[in-house]
């Protein structure tokens, strides 16, 4: 009885939108959490947090999604916050190594961007949104989608390049949150199975976890850490 109980309380938590508000709390929490427990901070870093919790907040304040103003306002923030954490990648991502080392991994990436964009325009552009500036909906979706990859291809070099427990946390929250995403756009506009949207969730849920967590590593430029050790 208890186990029914409590899968049907689980069941139901999971059913409502009490489990989408928590959702969008968890980066706001964090962001308060990274700004209280660290002494140094960076700047890029604690700007994306802040970008990407205005913009859940704002998801809190308009829960059904009605409001066209706010739509546009949250996905630009989003956009925006993918941007920052891009530039806090690309401090600790030395060019030179990059295309001596990892010139052909640059291309091939460069490619993959490209491919993996054009899957993702041919999903949204055939898409007929309700709205009057129907244009201006795909630039911000396309735009999201083409920050996101640029994000995850620059975590993966920097990662290569760097061979840190820092650089492993960030490729694998970038990586996390990317499939997340990518899961949602599946979601939306081409199934509406339930469970693609919790394993959603919980990636992102997972990426910022890892976000935060590489935030209490130091970057070691000289001497790099073997990331297994």
């Amino acid at each position: 009885m208890l186990t029914d109980y409590l899968g049907f309380t689980v069941f139901s938590l999971l059913d409502s939108s009490v489990f989408a508000i928590l959702e969008l709390l968890v980066v706001p929490a964090i962001t308060v959490l990274y700004f209280i427990s660290r002494k140094e901070k960076s700047l890029f870093f604690l700007l994306f947090l802040v970008s990407y919790s205005v913009s859940d907040i704002l998801h809190i304040i308009d829960g059904d999604n009605l409001s066209e103003v706010l739509y546009f306002a949250c996905n630009i923030l989003y956009v925006v916050a993918f941007f920052f954490l891009l530039l806090e990648v690309f401090k600790t991502l030395n060019y030179n190594i990059v295309l001596k080392k990892f010139l052909v991994q640059t291309i091939v990436l460069f490619v993959l961007v490209i491919y993996l964009f054009t899957v993702l325009y041919g999903i949204i552009e055939p898409i007929l949104f309700e709205s009057e500036v129907v244009y201006l909906v795909r630039f911000v979706e396309h735009s999201y989608n083409f920050v996101l990859l640029v994000l995850l291809s620059v975590s993966f070099l920097n990662f290569l390049e760097n061979d840190t427990k820092k650089s492993l946390f960030l490729f694998i929250g970038c990586l996390a949150i990317s499939f997340s995403e990518f899961l949602l756009i599946g979601y939306y506009y081409l199934s509406d199975l339930e469970l693609l949207n919790y394993v959603a969730v919980m990636l992102n849920i997972f990426a910022f976890v890892m976000f935060y967590l590489q935030t209490n590593i130091a970057i070691d430029s000289k001497k790099k850490a073997n990331i297994f050790a």
